[in-house]
């Protein structure tokens, strides 16, 4: 009667698929903690981010507008 485990792997078989599963997750959490840094790094820097503090400044009353406009216009140099 043929035995039929000749062609297994044995523990080799399996110790790579649990390297691979260790491989497969650990790369699929960097990715979620690289885009969920990315999207938030991106709210925090969009672009005329600048202004729009000078804009609130202006807002609270920190600055006047001739000092809005000087300091606008130095930044978009």
């Amino acid at each position: 009667m043929m035995n039929w485990f000749d062609h297994c792997l044995g523990f080799q078989g399996g110790g790579m698929m649990m390297l691979g599963m260790f491989i497969f997750w650990g790369l699929l959490i960097f990715l979620g903690v690289y885009f969920l840094k990315t999207l938030q790094n991106g709210k925090d820097t969009k672009g005329g981010s600048h202004i729009n503090i000078l804009k609130e400044r202006l807002a609270r009353g920190e600055i006047t507008e001739d000092e809005f406009e000087h300091l606008k216009q130095t930044l978009l140099k």
